[in-house]
């Protein structure tokens, strides 16, 4: 019997583009999504740079004087995203919407720091000390949908808005492997019979002032003066000395392949084996021994059960820091046996790291590279680190592909793996 699920519909806001025509033309020919951020004023920062969708990316922010702040970003590219999603499919055409759940890995939306100004200001210098004065002066300044939209669960319920669904619903505050432990617990709960259908995904509006600055105060983020903005997200790259922050928002749709193929529909991936595991070693370092990388990597692998050479390719997290570069390449080594690695390479050298949404989009490019049978080089390579002893693809491949080991891993040790399968391959 078939039990796989796949992926039968997308709908994205990213650095590349929001359809499958633009984001494939970007990853073949190492087209950067990378841009300056014109939404705030970044004369007091290193990092003048980042993915940001050109949707996402109007001065309409600080330093401006606002009379009110417009939603988070968040729910803006939630909204687009789903728009995108229903112009390919709406599963309400094939479900109950009880039977339609929804997993979102997510980023906790941020005030924007004019709101903080704009309180001081109605305070006053006088009172600011005052707690009274200043709770209710907060009391008659914010509203109570604006509460409430920075809350995690707004983006569900943005996408409900327009999907209303009824079923098995969860936010995943993962950081940079949330929406690929979404798609993996989406894949369970529709194996486990608690949906027929999920949308997954993530969502990331991280290009604020604030997380900026956070960025860059713990060193997370490349600042080389000597690069330019294009040239900053390096993996693997002997310079690399952080990533390039970046954001944006990519749905898909879940179900079983035989519904699938019963109606003829689109099946852009088939997603084999899910594999999750946590560290807690460090909260921004991975574990000295690379251990929960190499579990969710193994923990994929074995329920995907496929021969190591079936493998065409590894889209690895491959953020542009030191230590992830180094010790994901090092497990990929001992899974795979020296010599026997096959080709890796990092998209984020061309769209930068989503956060939230970062396992979603760069699957989203293994669907790319499926349909147009190419493997995307990794952008900004000019001198392989000695350190990384597996096979880097410096140009575009231009070949078919069968079986992908997809890996995404964030702060605090939590990691994930997905097998994915192209549906073209398939006998």
């Amino acid at each position: 019997m078939n039990n796989n699920i796949c992926i039968s519909a997308y709908g994205a806001v990213t650095p590349l583009g929001h359809t499958l025509d633009e984001i494939s033309h970007h990853l073949q020919h190492g087209i950067s999504g990378i841009r300056a951020i014109k939404k705030f004023d970044t004369s007091t920062y290193h990092t003048k740079w980042a993915g940001v969708p050109h949707l996402g990316n109007d001065n309409i922010h600080w330093p401006k004087a606002s009379k009110r702040a417009s939603r988070p970003g968040e729910l803006l590219y939630a909204d687009v995203a789903t728009e995108q999603l229903l112009s390919q499919y709406n599963p309400l055409a094939n479900y109950d919407p009880s039977r339609i759940g929804c997993i979102i890995g997510v980023d906790e939306p941020s005030i924007d720091p004019e709101r903080c100004v704009e309180l001081t200001n109605m305070v006053g210098s006088d009172d600011i000390n005052n707690r009274e004065k200043v709770v209710a002066k907060a009391t008659e300044y914010f509203r109570v949908s604006e509460m409430i939209d920075l809350d995690v669960s707004s983006v569900i319920r943005t996408i409900q808005r327009r999907i209303p669904f009824t079923g098995y619903t969860r936010c995943h505050v993962g950081l940079c492997s949330a929406s690929l432990q979404a798609l993996g617990m989406a894949r369970q709960a529709i194996l486990d019979g608690k949906a027929d259908a999920m949308i997954v995904g993530g969502v990331s509006a991280k290009i604020t002032p604030f997380n900026l600055a956070q960025l860059e105060a713990v060193g997370a983020v490349c600042v080389d003066p000597l690069l330019a903005g294009t040239e900053r997200s390096r993996p693997f790259d002997i310079r690399r000395s952080g990533f390039m922050p970046a954001e944006g928002s990519v749905l898909f749709i879940l179900e079983k392949e035989t519904v699938v193929n019963a109606r003829n529909g689109n099946n852009l991936c088939r997603i084999m084996g899910y594999g999750a595991s946590l560290a807690a070693q460090h909260i921004v370092a991975p574990h000295t021994e690379g251990r929960e990388m190499r579990l969710c990597m193994e923990r994929a692998m074995k329920e995907a059960d496929l021969p190591l050479d079936q493998y065409s390719f590894i889209n690895a997290h491959g953020t542009s820091t030191k230590l992830n570069d180094l010790h994901e390449t090092t497990v990929l080594r001992e899974i795979f046996g020296e010599g026997n690695v096959p080709p890796v390479t990092s998209t984020k050298s061309m769209h930068g790291h989503l956060i939230a949404a970062a396992g979603a989009m760069e699957v989203l490019g293994v669907i790319a590279s499926f349909r147009d049978d190419f493997i995307p080089a990794v952008t900004n390579l000019e001198q392989q680190d000695p350190a990384i002893k597996v096979p880097v693809v410096a140009k575009t491949q231009y070949t078919k592909s069968k079986n992908v080991l997809k890996n995404s891993f964030g702060m605090g040790g939590l990691a994930a793996s997905l097998v994915l399968q192209n549906p073209a391959m398939l006998g």
